[in-house]
């Protein structure tokens, strides 16, 4: 999934010391996750289609941990949208699985759907072929074969853009043109995933006291709204150490780890229960107090002031 963060970084490079081991941001937190995510898809496409739930709940876990890493090739080809379309306020997604599922089966294959609507493809739509039976064998297997086969692609672009991050600042590089620039892209992928878990995987379930939106949950069907994101919020809190010493941001996100824990509500329909939606009310509160420190915190540490929020008025 590719996100179009709420968050934009405004940086002005300071000569503050930066904390950042960037080596130790590509080598112990990104590349083992995108070989998690690779390995788990691998096994969601050799599965077979009435053994696909366990295999999928470990494919879509293992994006968690690894989506805010929206840098690099996961932005090439729209690859992070067709691993994950979601949010889809309007069912696009829905929408595209029926209209394949009424094709000749001779267009159910890997190759065909890299054509299709990214809507139609990856999690959103394996969720609903596995979880609501919407979809024939052939064609959920299609589905994974597509998923496994930009996993792998994005974990191959991985082993060039990460050369691309560790030049930083020499001759060539014209990606980024200092080494503050390579470790800025970092602090924007913590900050965005902060982001996106409280407005998003948070937000738009909780909907308002009055409204709430239980069916806007991501992944909802397969009961992972709540693991995504803790999932999500302990590979954050892995990236936020690899950057900086940030005693603030680990305890915020310590607590949100607690509180998330402590929910009894996997598909978050709980938000309709006033008194449960109070203890989701609660984690949105800390994960936005997470994402203020390791702004605050972070940024000091690696020697970048972040700027304007596109929620002030960009």
């Amino acid at each position: 999934m590719r996100y179009r963060p709420l968050l934009s970084l405004a940086v002005a490079l300071l000569t503050a010391p930066a904390w950042a081991d960037l080596d130790a941001a590509i080598d112990t937190h990104t590349l083992p996750r995108m070989d998690a995510f690779a390995a788990a898809t691998a096994r969601l496409a050799e599965a077979e289609c009435d053994a696909m739930d366990h295999p999928f709940r470990e494919a879509a876990l293992a994006w968690a941990a690894a989506g805010h890493l929206t840098l690099g090739p996961v932005e090439e080809a729209g690859r992070g949208r067709a691993i994950l379309f979601w949010p889809d306020g309007r069912d696009a997604t829905g929408r595209g699985l029926r209209l394949l599922a009424g094709q000749d089966p001779a267009a159910w294959t890997p190759d065909a759907l890299t054509r299709a609507s990214v809507a139609a493809r990856g999690l959103g739509a394996l969720g609903r072929a596995i979880f609501e039976d919407a979809a024939p064998c052939p064609l959920t297997r299609a589905l994974a074969a597509d998923l496994a086969a930009s996993a792998a692609a994005l974990r191959a672009g991985w082993d060039g853009f990460a050369d691309t991050l560790r030049t930083a600042g020499a001759p060539g590089n014209t990606r980024y043109l200092a080494p503050e620039e390579a470790q800025a892209a970092f602090l924007t992928a913590l900050a965005s995933g902060l982001e996106h878990t409280a407005e998003q995987r948070l937000g738009r379930p909780l909907g308002s006291f009055d409204d709430p939106r239980p069916l806007r949950a991501e992944l909802r069907r397969s009961d992972l709204s709540l693991p995504i994101i803790i999932a999500a919020l302990e590979s954050l809190q892995d990236l936020a150490g690899t950057l900086a010493d940030a005693p603030r941001t680990d305890a915020a996100l310590d607590r949100a780890l607690s509180q998330a824990r402590a929910i009894d509500s996997p598909d978050l329909s709980a938000v309709a229960d006033p008194a449960a939606r109070a203890r989701i009310e609660a984690l949105q509160t800390t994960v936005r107090a997470a994402h203020r420190a390791a702004l605050q915190e972070i940024g000091a540490g690696l020697g970048i002031v972040p700027g304007f929020n596109s929620a002030d008025g960009d």
